[in-house]
């Protein structure tokens, strides 16, 4: 996840979340040499982009041992792991309208890694919402866990769960797993 200040007159706003479209890559020319005119090439609509899936096939099976957490996209569950142990369980959740598509806007099946943590309230775009504790676990779909959506003072606006969002991980208990998160841990997504 990538987040960037929103320049405004009088505050500077974080941004977080899901970009509505994936990111492009750009590249800096090399210094003391003109910049070549952009390229004429036609817009590609974000669900047209055939992304290869980041995950590790699901075929591996979940971790054994150690801590980590168990998505459940078909029951709209969170477990937060200890080897064989339930720690916790936190449902129902939100999960994405897509399920393993590979489009940006798809959750993917399979074992990840924590790779971010963020717990501040930043802006979410394509839900013009705010969101919190942030636990970034898909890096190639800027997939993550996070709170329901809300507004800019924090109170919860949508609180949908089942096959709703872009991709990422909603739930009224994001304290509980932005807590239980470290970075390098593993994420079990599965049906």
């Amino acid at each position: 996840m990538t987040i960037e200040a929103l320049a405004s007159a009088t505050a500077e706003i974080p941004r977080g979340g899901k970009p509505a479209a994936p990111p492009t890559a750009t590249t800096e020319p090399p210094q003391n040499e003109p910049t070549p005119p952009p390229a004429q090439t036609p817009a590609i609509e974000p669900t047209a982009v055939a992304v290869e899936p980041t995950a590790t096939p699901q075929a591996l099976g979940p971790p054994t041992t150690g801590r980590w957490i168990d998505v459940d996209v078909s029951n709209f569950v969170v477990r937060l792991m200890d080897g064989a142990a339930i720690v916790e369980e936190i449902a129902p959740v939100g999960v994405g309208v897509q399920i393993d598509t590979g489009a940006y806007l798809s959750t993917q099946t399979g074992l990840f890694q924590v790779h971010t943590k963020d717990e501040r309230l930043v802006y979410d775009a394509p839900y013009d919402t705010y969101i919190s504790h942030w636990v970034g676990f898909d890096a190639q779909k800027d997939n993550g866990f996070h709170s329901f959506l809300k507004d800019a003072s924090g109170a919860v606006v949508d609180a949908s769960t089942g096959r709703v969002s872009n991709g990422c991980i909603r739930t009224g208990a994001p304290e509980r797993i932005f807590a239980f998160a470290e970075i390098g841990m593993p994420v079990w997504v599965h049906w």
